[in-house]
């Protein structure tokens, strides 16, 4: 009777296991699938070259689930709050803006690129910075810039290109 107790709990353990290792696999199978290929490449590309203890920012990051589906019906199904991607500096040419994560910070993990275009393999962020904190919220970009912060609220800022470079402006600004 005993040794069918502990085959139960021993085959519950192995199932866990299972489980556990299988959803690990899947998200770190996931990390960037939501980059287009070309995007992916590049930001790998860059990250291994520079050293960085950078990882890319995924749904699990985002501590803010009610704002994110509310921000997902006004922008589609597809926004990725840590993901954005279009013509940010008026060139005609399609950039993309991507946050990551530096998970040995506690405190304001996270980072955020931002590549113009044309994008090749050995592309170079235009733009970089540490310290962030977008866990409550994300990025979102249109042609008169990239926007991050929290989701349905005035609290963000606004990266807009200035000559060669992405200035920083709170958004109440303009």
């Amino acid at each position: 009777m005993q040794w069918l107790s502990f085959q139960r709990w021993f085959l519950l353990v192995v199932l866990l296991m299972c489980g556990i290792t299988g959803a690990v696999k899947a998200q770190q199978k996931d990390v960037a699938s939501h980059l287009s290929l070309e995007h992916r490449e590049v930001v790998q590309q860059w990250l291994a070259s520079s050293k960085l203890a950078l990882r890319v920012a995924t749904i699990a990051d985002n501590s803010n689930k009610e704002g994110l589906a509310i921000t997902r019906k006004e922008r589609g199904k597809g926004y990725h709050p840590y993901y954005a991607v279009g013509d940010f500096n008026g060139d005609r040419k399609q950039d993309f803006a991507i946050a990551l994560i530096n998970e040995r910070k506690r405190k304001a993990p996270f980072a955020i690129a931002i590549f113009n275009g044309p994008i090749s393999k050995n592309s170079l962020p235009a733009y970089f910075e540490e310290g962030w904190d977008l866990s409550d919220g994300g990025l979102m970009g249109d042609k008169t810039g990239i926007m991050a912060g929290v989701f349905e609220s005035d609290d963000c800022v606004i990266f807009r290109k200035s000559g060669k470079k992405y200035v920083v402006k709170d958004c109440l600004e303009g």
